[in-house]
């Protein structure tokens, strides 16, 4: 399987990022992912399609052991503009095959770049005029076909699992691809907001933002997986609408309703994404939910100093689509779509200990 292999299970990636517990049950065994870039495909699925006009290009492109930005890079190179000309709705894994949009601001009505390999590991698929960038999040979520290899289930435990994921969803933790590289990125926010480091990219001040709410976030959720709480609803709780932004309070609807839209996955009960603003949630959702945001006060202090806006975030994941075969004893190819922001490997990780032989970006 090569070597340099790094276990994605639950383990945390440093002592400063809370350990992922599953809720279905431990891991059913082991199983291997991204032996091979093919093995992890993901494709985009847009919001919306080209309009045909406008300063921007859509570029819908395909890539292979690269990241989102060295083919940004590569994509501005070939049609001569600036990196920071090309937006994205999202940051794919090196290892693997992906494909996605990228807008380009090329006005002038150049010639639109013909479909083709532009470069080892990437090509075009399609291009089209557009009158506006793409921006991060501007996609209707993403859709996964996965190869796992070398597992060492049960084939019937592991469509038992399977199959509760279906009717149950998983608790919607960050990956840890949120945290960075060794899961250093909290460290870093910590030494920046103590002034032991100077960042002056806004781009990654933002990325280091994001990893603190995710762990404060994922601290909250494992608190509730703990409690048996994640998938159902709290007194002083707020509801979001399944592929939607849309929250609303637990109050609003009758407690048969409530009850009968969690069962059916059409709402699900929000966690903090911490900032500035005034919580949403009262009662007994904001007595459980500031006692553990209490354990790291440094993390909430820095969103707040640095005037992040406080959100919510669903507490599960419905995986929607999801189908599996076996082509042979021990592989198993899965496939299902996500929301924009939800990871894979949650999903993989509520059935085996997943062992990858390679980084993601």
């Amino acid at each position: 399987m090569g070597i340099g292999l790094n276990s994605v299970d639950h383990k945390p990636a440093n002592d400063l990022l809370t350990r992922v517990l599953p809720a279905h049950g431990p891991p059913l065994g082991r199983a291997w992912l991204k032996s091979v870039a093919e093995d992890f495909q993901v494709t985009e699925i847009p919001r919306f399609q080209p309009d045909g006009q406008g300063e921007h290009l859509l570029v819908e492109i395909r890539k292979r052991g690269l990241t989102t930005a060295e083919a940004v890079e590569r994509l501005a190179g070939l049609l001569g503009v600036a990196p920071r000309a090309v937006g994205h709705a999202g940051r794919k894994d090196r290892n693997a095959v992906t494909t996605q949009w990228l807008s380009v601001h090329q006005p002038g009505g150049r010639q639109l770049p013909v479909p083709g390999a532009i470069a080892p590991g990437l090509e075009i698929l399609s291009a089209a005029r557009h009158s506006r960038k793409l921006r991060v999040g501007a996609l209707a979520g993403n859709r996964f076909q996965i190869r796992l290899r070398g597992i060492d289930v049960p084939r019937a435990a592991a469509d038992r699992r399977l199959l509760r994921i279906v009717h149950h969803g998983v608790p919607n933790y960050f990956g840890r691809q949120r945290f960075g590289r060794g899961g250093e990125n909290v460290a870093k926010a910590l030494a920046w907001q103590r002034g032991e480091l100077t960042i002056r990219r806004r781009d990654l001040q933002g990325l280091l933002l994001s990893a603190v709410r995710a762990e404060c976030f994922n601290r909250v959720l494992r608190h509730r997986v703990e409690t048996g709480t994640w998938d159902r609803a709290l007194t002083g709780d707020w509801m979001i609408l399944d592929g939607r932004g849309s929250v609303f309070a637990a109050a609003d609807e009758t407690p048969a309703r409530l009850a009968q839209r969690l069962a059916l996955q059409t709402i699900h009960p929000t966690g903090p994404l911490p900032g500035v603003g005034k919580p949403l949630v009262t009662d007994k959702a904001q007595r459980l939910e500031q006692a553990v945001l209490d354990e790291v006060p440094e993390l909430t202090a820095l969103l707040i100093r640095r005037k992040v806006s406080a959100q919510r975030r669903s507490l599960r994941l419905r995986v929607a689509e999801l189908a599996w075969w076996w082509p042979a004893t021990s592989e198993l190819i899965v496939g299902f779509r996500l929301p924009p922001g939800a990871y894979a490997t949650t999903v993989l990780g509520e059935c085996f200990e997943l062992i990858e032989a390679a980084g993601v970006d």
